[in-house]
């Protein structure tokens, strides 16, 4: 029987590339490449080049970031920069996007009501598995809105339980719902990789597919994301909180189909509704919207994933950074991402 990768992937500080960080010769000009981004410069697109070349001085030092993966800076839809490192495949290697996922998954519910599969978010999720959740009347209560914004009061222990999930032989959404309830529906956040698992269980449902399936028709083919890998628990349902594997290029390409408000060559992807909502204050005690994490002071938004990745959306300079890096750094070495996001965002005029 197929064992979880997640099991392995996920928990275990082992998976670090033993490549050195720095290539032998660094080099940060985006390459052609047959995926439908356009190429350009720093130079061309106001950009200042000798900031840009101290953040990745930053990315390719051995201390401040020394799990680092990838850098790639898209201005004006364009990519001007992106250089690869602890890694032999570069542009070419899918990276698990870790919980990058569950802004991803927001995407894909916001699409899913555009194709009016789902309607209102004040939904009970026990209205779609009424059979899976038990006679407990605060766990029927718990809507979608409560799993967007991580207020469902259910339990969570970190990376323990969610080994726990990758390892359960029941049903993942009933496991999910047995967790006892620590707080009152929609009154307290708690981070957890609980939530987004059911949104991905009602996606699943509306859609009657699975979600690799319904997210490679409905986005990423759009998007010519041809190649991507999605782990899935023991019952099949692909991971809503993680275990999404991505090129980095693949990854940037979701960042600038955000800052074009959902639209790709014309086409209408995502509801501009839907990620106005899904990016904006929705959780009052901190900065946080449907899986998002906001940035207020730049007034932007960001898809975050353990290891210090990061997709920062940043509308007001047509500007997306990307940053990715082997799960498991310590987590004193994440701050460093910050300083590597201010100079390239105060490079761009």
């Amino acid at each position: 029987m197929k064992k979880i990768a997640l099991v392995y992937l996920l928990f275990l500080g082992g998976c670090l590339k033993e490549s050195g960080i720095k290539p032998n010769a660094p080099t940060t000009a985006p390459v052609t490449k047959a995926d439908g981004w356009e190429i350009s410069t720093p130079s061309s697109e106001s950009v200042d080049e000798s900031a840009l070349a101290t953040a990745y001085q930053q990315f390719f030092s051995e201390t401040d970031l020394p799990h680092a993966s990838s850098l790639l800076v898209v201005r004006n839809g364009k990519l001007i920069s992106e250089a690869y490192a602890n890694s032999s495949e570069g542009a070419d290697e899918l990276h698990n996007v870790m919980s990058c996922t569950k802004s991803i998954v927001s995407i894909l519910f916001g699409i899913a009501q555009k194709q009016n599969l789902i309607g209102n978010i004040n939904t009970p999720v026990a209205t779609y598995f009424p059979e899976l959740v038990p006679d407990d009347n605060a766990k029927r209560r718990i809507t979608l809105r409560n799993c967007l914004t991580m207020q469902t009061g259910l339990a969570f222990d970190g990376g323990p339980s969610s080994r726990d999930l990758a390892e359960t032989g029941t049903n993942s959404v009933s496991f999910i719902f047995d967790q006892p309830v620590i707080s009152d529906t929609g009154t307290a956040f708690l981070y957890s990789d609980f939530p987004p698992h059911l949104v991905n269980a009602v996606l699943g449902k509306v859609t009657g597919q699975r979600v690799q399936d319904f997210a490679t028709t409905a986005l990423f083919q759009p998007l010519a994301i041809n190649d991507f890998k999605w782990d899935a628990t023991k019952d099949g349902l692909n991971y809503g909180a993680f275990s999404l594997f991505l090129k980095p290029r693949d990854l940037a390409k979701l960042g600038q189909l955000c800052i074009q408000n959902g639209n790709w060559k014309g086409t209408e992807l995502i509801p501009p509704g839907w990620l106005e909502e899904a990016t904006s204050k929705q959780v009052s005690e901190l900065n946080y919207g449907y899986f998002f994490w906001l940035d207020p002071t730049r007034k932007a938004y960001a898809m975050r994933g353990n290891g210090g990745q990061f997709v920062l959306i940043a509308p007001e300079k047509n500007l997306v950074i990307v940053y990715t890096a082997f799960p498991y750094s310590s987590p004193e070495l994440w701050g460093n991402t910050e300083k590597l996001i201010s100079t390239i965002y105060s490079a761009c005029d």
